[in-house]
């Protein structure tokens, strides 16, 4: 991919539709819905390598998944710096994008975000494996199952990719519970990445946002 210039997205290529990702999200209490299989994770998912796609680190790996009782499997993770989508008004420090696709080529992306606080152990593996500006294979994988989202609040939509072309037609599962990384991981990350690379928040037009929630531990 080329180097986007997020200073100039109004001169990206593509996406003049109505279902433009990402968008600002609210919490409705009385919509939400009880779900706990909204979301299977079937067996481990973990990253294999990754590499500098010129606008952030992109991680390649395997995992299957049945989002809405429809069977995925991981295609890449990526990470967004700042967080694209907000979440009751709240921009959060990163996002990161576990992007799926179906048997028939269906996209869908599961979005969590993170939050300054604890480092990430798994944030930690990749930072300390990368090697700027090369596609690194680790001499072991790096299991990523613990940051998929469980429990908890999940936003539902229909948008788009957040980069050129920004396709339309993707599947967002969007998890409000965010985990921790810590300053010094993000301050690292940057190191690589200096600038922002989250897209505007796009107009919601008359697209429903459902809410379903995966239920907790306790």
């Amino acid at each position: 991919m080329n180097k986007l210039d997020y200073q100039a997205q109004s001169q990206w290529a593509y996406g003049a539709g109505k279902q433009q990702s990402p968008i600002a999200l609210e919490t409705v209490p009385q919509n939400i819905l009880e779900a706990a299989d909204f979301l299977e994770w079937q067996g481990p998912y973990y990253v294999q390598d990754v590499c500098d796609n010129g606008n952030n680190l992109l991680l390649h790996g395997q995992g299957h998944a049945r989002l809405d009782q429809r069977l995925f499997h991981l295609v890449q993770l990526h990470f967004h710096a700042p967080a694209e989508h907000t979440i009751n008004g709240e921009l959060r420090a990163m996002e990161w994008h576990f992007v799926h696709t179906d048997a028939i080529g269906k996209t869908a992306v599961v979005a969590v975000s993170a939050v300054i606080g604890r480092p990430n152990p798994q944030f930690e593996q990749i930072l300390a494996q990368y090697e700027t500006g090369k596609l690194t294979t680790f001499a072991e994988t790096i299991l990523v199952t613990s940051l998929l989202p469980t429990t908890g609040l999940i936003y539902h939509y229909v948008g788009s990719l957040t980069t050129p072309p920004l396709i339309e037609g993707v599947e967002w599962y969007v998890a409000e519970k965010p985990f921790t990384i810590s300053q010094e991981q993000l301050e690292r990350y940057q190191q690589f990445f200096p600038k922002t690379n989250n897209r505007t928040l796009q107009p919601l037009n008359d697209r429903q946002v459902m809410q379903y929630d995966l239920g907790s531990n306790d």
